[in-house]
Formats: structure tokens, C-alpha cells, sequence
């Protein structure tokens, strides 16, 4: 038995108590920046233990490399640390024009004076959510009330578009069609190569603690930018390897055509290419000259494709039957023998008509093509190959399973060669009915002079790229587009349209910036954008 005198019962339970208690932590308490955007703090433990002022803090969630305002006692990204950083996050954000905008940079120092109070002869004023303004006023200082106006998220759209040259600084998860992004210090979050942290809109957020041994077993969500989550689809306009490009092709060899874009082209995850000839063995020399309008292509211009990175080839094209079924059904057979997808066109309408599926980083991309204007003879029919038909009731009637299915449906069409920039009713019709009944972005692949562009809602319409690798060389013709469209965690999110000049009959080239802003500039002058808010 064990005595135990009354004075030593006392010392007796609190030395038992002391040992329970032994090495059971008390939870740090975190300081966080108010300006932690909502989507990371969301992502926090319920119950975390905060510290109202920093110095009582244990560990903080803060902005590294934070401007002092005044409002903090400290900014805690700047002071030394007390150990590892426990977690970090990045933030992207993107600096957004009305689509329309021919101006495609910017320097960071032109951004911050405009949000310090100077305007430039191109954007007069910037706008942002309350989020995000709380953000960069903690990264650049209080802002210039005159030059930048704090908005409710949903109202950044509209008033880029309503109010002169007002552009918005957004989050990269929060980007839309109807805006274009523009590039900051060269840099876009576009960019292949795009790399957050040499750009001049990250954000990075980190936890750290402020005492030493203090753990802060605390890590971030990922940022708002996941690669993992970004696909881009390349579509192009009319390619035609024949005439004085097939002449040149023979001439110079293989890799002259796309020596300048085809990096670029090639890069996407999804390139599109509407090839217009047929590939055939028969095919005659293109040395001498052909000059005649009943095309095919030697075999071995394949390569080309190749070049070009193609992954998908649209069969709409009306020279395909040129030389007959034979050579057109060589084509498809050399197409599927080299791992290349088809559309558009096929051994019977209905093979034609039906749609081709890309799942990719979780994006899910439907397209589908048809040709509207014939001739007839060369369409496909139940027992004919050839190009597909349109059929709208059933087009229209696809595109809507499709969407809400969960795809992101694209259509392309084969569709009226307009000897203008415009486009005539008889041609938009179609485009329309195609994103009004939920195609997310509708084509022109048959365009040999560049068409304008609009939006039905946030579902883009491009009524004609122009040629991607053809042979005419007039004022009109020899400028064209290629788009290269974005899908972000499932959803479109933007556009880039890429500006070309054929040189050489036979080879295109980027333009200038001058000579880009000035063609940009002169097609949209030609279009219209008052059903982009539907």
C-alpha cells in the first residue's frame, strides 16, 4: 500500500495533470491578409484559430512581396522568417480588352501608372472586382480613384464593352470569350511557355510562421492556373496544296511552306486543318505549271500536314471529288492509316455527318462539319462518299444533345465564298442557328478572303479564316487568320487569333505588329457585336 500525506496530494495532481497535458500543442493561431481571394479561403479548416492583429499571430497567410499601405501593423511577406514556408499558391490574373481591341500589349510600368493615376491614349481606365482590387492595392498601393473604378464581378463584362477604352484586370479562372487578353511586359497566361512566376500579374500567397517552432500545419489549394486543366484547338481555313504552291512546294521542297508557322501551328493540342484536295497516287507533276481548278495532291505532301501538327483534317471541301471517288476514298484510307481523325466528310452521309470526340485534360471537345452549298454531285449520300450534307434540323438537333451531354461543341462549315469581307445573310443564317443552339464556337473553313467575327452570347462565330495554305496572292486573299481556342477546367474560356500574309505564293508568314493592328482594325470594322450579351 501507498501512502500519500495531504500536502503531497495536491502536488501529486498537478504533476499528473501537467503530464496529460504534455506535448499536446496549443493550435497556432493564423493571421490572414483580408485580401486572400475567396476561393482560397474556402478551402480552409473550419474552426482554424485566428489572431485579430499580427504580432499575436503565430503563423500568417500572406501575399509575398506586399506594398505597406499603413493598414497592417506589418507586412509579414517582408519580415524575416522564423522557418519553411508550410504551403504556397499562386494566383494568376489576366489584363482583359472587349475582344474587338487591336492592341495586344502592354508594359507593366503603363499599368501601374494607370493605376496610379495616368491614363494612356489607349486605355483611359481599369476595372476590377472588389477581390481583386483589394489585391493589388495590397501589391501596388491605394489606387487612383479617377483612373480605376471598382466593380461587382458580373458588371467587369459589360462595361469593358460600354465604356471607352476601359479595360479589367480579371482571375485567369474567370476569363470569357468576349474579352481578349492582353499581354503584360510580353507575356501572356496564353503563352505556350506561359511560366506564373516571371509574369507580372501572379499573386503568390504562402503560409509561414512567425515563431520559431511554431508548426503550422497548414498547406494551399493549387492556384487558379493548372496547365493540367488547359487545352487549345487550333482551327485554320482553306489549304489547297496545288498550282503555284505545289509548283514551289517542288521547287523549294517540303519544309518551305510552313517554315514560318509552323512551330506555332503545331504546338496546339488539337490542330485542325481543312485540306481541300485529294491525295492520290496519279496525281500529275506539278512541274510544269497546272494552273487548272481541278486539284489533287501528290502523297507525299502529307508531310505538310505533319509539319503543320495536325491531329484532326476536315473533309467538307468542294474539290474533294476533283479526280473522282476513288482518290477521295484513298484519302480517307491514308488519313486513317496515319493516325489521323476525319470529319466532315466520309464513305456515306451519314459516316460524314457524324461527330468526332477529344477528351483532353478534362476538357470535352465535340466537332462536327458539313458542307451547305454543294455542288450536289459531290456530297455524299446514303450510298455515295463524298462531303457531308447539312442537314440543320439534325445538325441543330446534335448540337443540343451534345451540350447537354457536357460537351463543348465547335462547327465548321463548308459554307458561300464571299468576294468580300462581308457576309452575306445567306451565309450567316447558318452560323447563327449553329451557336444558337449551343455550339460554343462556329467556323468558316471556306473562306478565301477573311471574314469578320461576332458572338452570340459568349459562343463565338468566325464567318471565314481565309486560306491557311493556298496559292492566291491578291490584296484581298493573301491575308488570313488561323484561332486558336482555349478550354479551361471544362468550359471555353477565350481566343487568340493569329494574323498571317502568304509570301511567295506558297508561304505565309506572321505579320508586323503594324501591319496586324491595321488588318485587325479593318475586319473589325466589318463586324457587328450587338447579341454578344444575350
Amino acid at each position: 500500500m501507498v501512502i500519500i500525506k495531504k500536502g503531497s496530494w495536491i502536488i501529486f495532481l498537478l504533476t499528473l495533470f501537467a503530464g496529460t497535458t504534455a506535448g499536446r500543442a496549443e493550435a497556432p493561431a493564423f493571421w490572414i491578409n483580408p485580401a486572400l481571394p475567396e476561393k482560397i479561403r474556402q478551402t480552409l479548416p473550419d474552426g482554424l484559430p485566428l489572431a485579430e492583429e499580427l504580432r499575436k499571430a503565430d503563423c500568417v497567410i500572406d501575399m509575398v512581396n506586399t506594398v505597406d499601405t499603413g493598414d497592417r501593423v506589418a507586412s509579414a511577406a517582408n519580415m524575416t522568417p522564423a522557418g519553411a514556408d508550410s504551403g504556397r499558391t499562386q494566383w494568376v490574373y489576366a489584363l482583359v480588352a472587349p475582344f474587338p481591341t487591336a492592341t495586344d500589349a502592354i508594359s507593366s510600368e503603363t499599368l501601374q501608372a494607370l493605376w496610379n493615376g495616368t491614363p494612356t491614349e489607349t486605355v483611359a481606365t481599369l476595372t476590377l472586382g472588389r477581390e481583386t482590387r483589394r489585391v493589388f492595392a495590397d501589391r501596388w498601393g491605394k489606387q487612383d480613384p479617377n483612373t480605376v473604378k471598382p466593380r461587382l464581378k458580373k458588371d467587369l463584362l459589360s462595361a469593358t464593352w460600354e465604356e471607352s477604352k476601359t479595360w479589367a484586370i480579371v482571375p485567369f479562372d474567370e476569363l470569357d470569350p468576349r474579352w481578349k487578353v492582353i499581354r503584360v511586359d510580353g507575356v501572356s497566361p496564353l503563352d505556350f511557355d506561359f511560366d506564373p512566376a516571371a509574369y507580372p500579374l501572379t499573386v503568390t500567397w504562402q503560409v509561414r510562421p512567425l515563431k520559431r517552432n511554431s508548426d503550422c500545419g497548414l498547406s494551399l489549394p493549387s492556384g487558379n492556373f493548372d496547365p493540367e486543366k488547359l487545352t487549345t484547338l487550333t482551327l485554320t481555313g482553306t489549304t489547297a496544296m496545288v498550282r503555284n504552291l505545289a509548283f514551289k512546294i517542288e521547287e523549294k521542297g517540303l519544309d518551305y511552306p510552313l517554315k514560318n508557322i509552323g512551330e506555332t501551328l503545331s504546338r496546339s493540342d488539337i490542330t485542325h486543318i481543312s485540306n481541300e484536295a485529294p491525295f492520290t497516287p496519279d496525281c500529275p507533276p506539278a512541274v510544269p505549271l497546272r494552273r487548272e481548278a481541278r486539284f489533287c495532291s501528290d502523297p507525299s505532301y502529307l508531310e505538310i500536314l505533319h509539319q503543320a501538327g495536325a491531329d484532326v483534317v476536315e473533309m467538307t471541301g468542294n474539290h474533294l471529288l476533283d479526280w473522282g471517288q476513288e482518290p477521295f476514298i484513298y484519302t480517307l484510307d491514308l488519313y486513317q492509316e496515319d493516325g489521323l481523325t476525319v470529319y466532315g466528310g466520309g464513305l456515306d452521309a451519314a459516316a460524314g455527318q457524324e461527330p468526332v470526340f477529344f477528351e483532353h485534360h478534362g476538357n470535352r471537345i465535340a466537332l462536327l462539319g458539313c458542307n451547305a452549298i454543294g455542288p450536289e454531285q459531290i456530297l455524299a449520300t446514303a450510298k455515295r462518299p463524298g462531303p457531308a450534307p447539312c442537314d440543320q434540323d439534325q445538325l441543330h438537333e446534335r448540337i443540343l444533345t451534345l451540350t447537354n451531354e457536357g460537351w463543348q461543341v465547335v462547327v465548321t462549315f463548308q459554307h458561300l465564298e464571299y468576294p468580300y469581307y462581308d457576309v452575306p445573310p445567306a451565309q450567316s443564317h447558318d452560323f447563327y442557328k449553329a451557336a444558337e443552339a449551343g455550339a460554343v464556337i462556329v467556323s468558316g473553313s471556306q473562306a478565301h478572303i477573311p471574314q469578320g467575327m461576332t458572338f452570340i452570347g459568349d459562343s463565338f462565330i468566325h464567318f471565314g479564316l481565309g486560306n491557311l495554305l493556298f496559292d492566291q496572292m491578291s490584296d484581298l486573299e493573301r491575308d488570313s487568320f488561323f484561332d486558336r481556342h482555349y478550354f479551361y477546367d471544362g468550359r471555353y474560356i477565350n481566343t487568340v487569333l493569329e494574323t498571317i500574309r502568304l509570301e511567295d505564293y506558297s508561304q505565309p508568314r506572321f505579320l508586323t505588329r503594324k501591319k496586324r493592328a491595321d488588318f485587325l482594325n479593318l475586319m473589325f470594322d466589318t463586324c457587328t457585336w450587338q447579341r454578344a450579351f444575350e
